[in-house]
């Protein structure tokens, strides 16, 4: 009896395990790659941090970002090396074996690129009250490129500016600001990779209204999903799709705005606004930024 209640119960933990990512596509995230430049430049400025240090704190920073998402299913080609076992390589070279490990399943590949870096720092000495005031800002450019695997082709690419600056005043004689500076490059990080993941999920899957009651409506965007309180969105009816007169390309599908949405509350899967707008919102309307 208790044998079967176990097996009961791996069966239903392997059921609600497969139907929590059913809905979710794979997708495939290249390790974050920084231009050749970037590396001269922090040599020649004398600073601390190394390329290998701001790509591989951005990569873990960027797949975390895009879990939080809870669109997709990850794979990280980083991490094959860890995901792959003796018994999956085996598989791989022996075309008699049943398939092994390999990354032709994922639907989409994601790959971020950092095309610039700044550390800027500016000083202001105050002579009288023998104190310096140090103005330090950081900024990161960012590329994220988003390829369908199947055909090879680029769906999105997008490039963005993310800075973050900080002030302080200390003593003439205090001149070592390398903590601030440490700091700084956390946030900005954080903030380049969250832009990235949410980017890449409103591109595929773009935030919807799941539901309306009264003023009040709930999205499908969450906890560390780029929502914040007091944000306000607009809200989009879907129309028919949008074909290319010269190429038949589907370049996606009209969008004509019904709304705008203040966001009130967040929780971790999913949101709630405040409708200060109504021409017709309903479920399943397209919300963005």
């Amino acid at each position: 009896m208790k044998t079967l209640l176990r097996s009961l119960i791996a069966v239903a933990a392997v059921t609600v395990a497969t139907s929590a990512f059913a809905q979710r596509e794979t997708l495939g995230v290249g390790p974050v790659k920084a231009v050749p430049a970037i590396a001269a430049k922090l040599a020649r400025s004398g600073k601390s941090l190394s390329v290998d240090q701001m790509t591989q704190s951005l990569n873990e920073q960027f797949i975390d970002r895009l879990n939080a998402t809870r669109k997709f299913q990850i794979v990280s080609r980083s991490d094959i090396k860890d995901l792959i076992t003796d018994d999956d390589k085996a598989k791989a070279l022996n075309p008699d074996k049943a398939k092994g490990f390999n990354l032709a399943d994922t639907k989409y590949l994601a790959v971020l690129t950092v095309d610039d870096y700044e550390d800027q720092t500016e000083r202001l000495v105050q002579k009288l009250v023998n104190k310096t005031l140090t103005k330090r800002t950081i900024r990161l450019s960012l590329i994220t490129k988003i390829y369908e695997t199947s055909s090879g082709k680029l769906l999105e690419s997008a490039a963005n500016s993310i800075s973050t600056t900080d002030a302080q005043q200390t003593l003439n004689e205090a001149g070592n600001d390398s903590e601030a500076t440490d700091a700084l490059i956390r946030t900005v990080i954080k903030d380049s990779a969250e832009w990235a993941a949410t980017r890449i999920a409103d591109v595929i899957f773009p935030a919807k209204v799941i539901a309306k009651t009264d003023k009040t409506v709930t999205i499908n965007r969450g906890e560390g999903s780029g929502v914040a309180k007091g944000d306000v969105w607009r809200v989009f009816a879907v129309g028919k799709e949008l074909i290319d007169p010269d190429t038949k390309e589907v370049l996606g599908k009209e969008e004509v705005e019904i709304g705008k949405v203040r966001i009130t509350d967040i929780l971790p899967k999913m949101s709630k606004g405040e409708v200060i707008e109504d021409r017709g919102i309903a479920e399943g309307a397209v919300i963005r930024k």
